[in-house]
This record gives structure tokens, sequence and C-alpha cells, in this order.
């Protein structure tokens, strides 16, 4: 295909999305007025599903023992490469789309109608898939085990943020709860012969605060008091504590985590305490990084005009289930802006995700990630050198 060709097929694409865009932006208007929590996000599954299907996608529904989740299909096994474009749908308990997703889920949709109205099924066989339950770190998660992604040979997706930037991390993260069995007493007649749990609880949180300074830069670990006791003046018989262990890097994860485990086996030695550990499943392993694709992301925000902003990859990152897909298949997870000075999961961030400029950055992800799936399908030296990285 020759420049012109290329050209050509570029602007038709572009064209593509501005005419489905109002499409987009009513499924996202509907979505921020109606947030649906992780699990329970029916509405959002059946609009999302409606649409796939009225563009032609072949939808399976659900998937993987998931209510909400589901894969559509276009395009032929012949097709270079398959791609899956990430929907995701939930909410947070009462701030709403306080991540959004009423604007990420839309945007891949959006790049997935545009898509199949310029490329031919033999020319790029395009999946989207359903991602219920980000929130809790399931979705994601159970569609990877379950092969969802294994015959991909990418996957992205865009997510809101105050900064714009092709390539970003994620930490790893594994989940505890710490529950300390004692032996209850009353506390001012005979304290003496109770064995206080929540003791156990307070002595990890000050053997951690002590852990902290030796801990790597990239490593976090936070935690709450999950379970304190019932009453002043009886000594807990049971208390508990929920940390999170996070990292850069799965060597460091797996160390820090064993240095915090070794804080609460202490604690309970220190206290005279039984120790019950309880590891949540939905966990993740930090993100497995694919810099040829993320570089592709970018050649299509710099074609756009759209400058990057001075974050690196690392800066003001958290979690999420995304890390699951990318041990099976190169990803990536960029960012573009819908506000200045923003945090995720505020109600501030709802707000712009509801805005006139939360609705731009998402068309903006939208014509980014179609582009990216463009560049992919025309390119094989791009598509090598993205396969290549994750080897």
């Amino acid at each position: 295909m020759d420049a012109g060709c290329r050209a050509r097929e570029r602007r038709a694409l572009l064209d593509a999305i501005e005419e489905g865009a109002e499409r987009a932006l009513d499924l996202a208007r509907w979505m921020h007025g109606h947030p649906e929590l992780s699990l329970e996000e029916t509405g959002t599954s059946a609009r999302y599903r409606a649409l796939l299907e009225a563009d032609g996608f072949h939808v399976d529904w659900p998937v993987a023992g998931l209510e909400t989740a589901f894969v559509a299909d276009r395009g032929a096994e012949t097709a270079p490469l398959r791609v899956a474009l990430l929907a995701e749908m939930d909410a947070l308990p009462e701030i709403g789309h306080a991540c959004g997703h009423s604007l990420s889920g839309p945007a891949s949709l959006l790049a997935a109608s545009a898509l199949r109205r310029v490329l031919e099924p033999a020319d790029l066989a395009l999946r989207v898939v359903g991602c219920p339950a980000e929130e809790t770190g399931v979705g994601k998660r159970v569609l990877a085990e379950a092969g969802v992604f294994d015959s991909c040979a990418a996957a992205l997706m865009a997510h809101a943020s105050d900064m714009r930037r092709a390539h970003r991390l994620f930490l790893g993260t594994r989940k505890f709860e710490f529950i300390f069995h004692g032996r209850a007493a009353h506390a001012a007649a005979y304290p003496e012969r109770g064995v206080n749990a929540l003791d156990g609880v307070i002595a990890t949180f000050v053997a951690i605060g002590l852990l902290r300074q030796q801990l790597p830069r990239e490593v976090r670990v936070h935690g709450i008091v999950s379970e304190g006791g019932a009453a002043p003046n009886v000594i807990p018989e049971r208390a508990a504590a929920r940390f999170w262990v996070r990292a850069l890097e799965a060597a460091e994860l797996d160390a820090a985590t064993q240095r915090v485990m070794q804080c609460a086996r202490g604690a309970a030695s220190a206290t005279g305490t039984r120790l019950e550990v309880q590891e949540d499943p939905n966990a993740s392993p930090p993100l497995r990084a694919n810099l040829p694709l993320a570089a592709v992301y970018r050649a299509q925000l710099e074609s756009l005009g759209l400058a990057e902003t001075p974050h690196p990859p690392a800066a003001r990152i958290g979690s999420s289930d995304i890390t699951h897909v990318s041990q099976v298949t190169p990803t990536i997870h960029p960012n573009f802006p819908i506000g200045a000075g923003l945090q995720l999961h505020t109600r501030a961030f709802a707000a712009a995700a509801g805005s006139a400029r939360g609705e731009a950055g998402m068309l903006e992800a939208a014509r980014a990630l179609a582009l990216t799936c463009l560049a992919l399908a025309r390119d094989p030296e791009a598509r090598r050198a993205v396969a290549e990285a994750i080897r």
C-alpha cells in the first residue's frame, strides 16, 4: 500500500470515529448517570452487546462464568493478527464513575466500530472484551485464566487521567487479612486472664511502620484495622487487619510480602496470640510492559498533534487486573487527560468524567486506539517487534 492509500485509509478511519461519536457519547452519558458496581453491570453489559451486535460482531455471552462479561468477535481467521480492545464497565460505591470507566469502555467500542467500517475482515480480526469488576480485581484475571486473550496478538485500552502518556506501569499487589486470636476477659476485673488479640494487630502496625524505612522506594504497604473488638471493657479475643503489599517488580513484591508476614508472625509471638492468615485470590502481578506496543500508540498521538505530559511511567500508579492480561499477550494501558490536577477515585474525578472535557478525552482515546490497531494491521515490522518483546 503506497503512502497515498495509507493517508486515505487513515482519514477514513478518523471520519468513521466522528460519524460514530454521538452514539458513543450517548453511551458514556448513560453510564455516568447509571453507575453499576462490580459484577452488577447488567445494564452496561447489555448496551455494549447491543451496539456490537448492531455493528456485525458475533457476541458470546456470558463468558468465564461472569454474568456481565462477554467476547465480541469480527474478522477472518486468516487476518494477520487479532487485537483485543478491552471495555471496562464498573463504577465505585457512592462516588460512581470516579475511575472513568464510563469513558474508557465507550472509547474501545467506538474504536472497534470505526475499524469495522474501514478494514475488511481479512485485514484485522477484532475482539472486544467486556471486562467487569476491575475495581475488585476480578474480571480480567478470570478472563485471562479462561484463555480469552490467548489468541490475541495485542490487548489495549485507554484510561482517563489528568495525564496523557502512551506508557504507564502498574504495581503488582498481594492482599492479606491477618486475624489474631486471643482470649477474652474483663478488662478491669481480670485483665491478667486475657490475651489481647488487638495487641497483635497494633504490634503488626508498629512493626510494619518500622519496616517501611528499609523497603525499596517502589514498594507500598498499606493497611486498615478490619476488626478491633466489641467493647472497651472486654479484652478482645479476636482482632484483624487487612494489608496490601505492592511493588513494580515480582521479586520485590515477593520479598516485601515475606517481610510483612514476618511482622505479623512476630507480633503474634510477642503478644501470645495465634495468627491466622487469609490471602485474597484477587491479587495481581506487576504489569509486563511492552515498549514497542506503547511506541506504536505514541506515534499515533504524535500524528494527532497530541503531546504527552512529562510524567514517567511509574508516576501516580496503583494496581489493576489488566496486569493478568499482560502476562499472556502484549498489553498497554495508556492515559488520556480529562482535566488538570485530578485524583482517581474522588468525586471531582467522577464530575470530570461527565464533563465536556471528559467527553473530548474519550474521543481522543478512540482515535488513538483505532489508529494503533490500523498501524499494527498494516506494519509487519511493528507486529514483529511487539511479539518479540513479550518473549
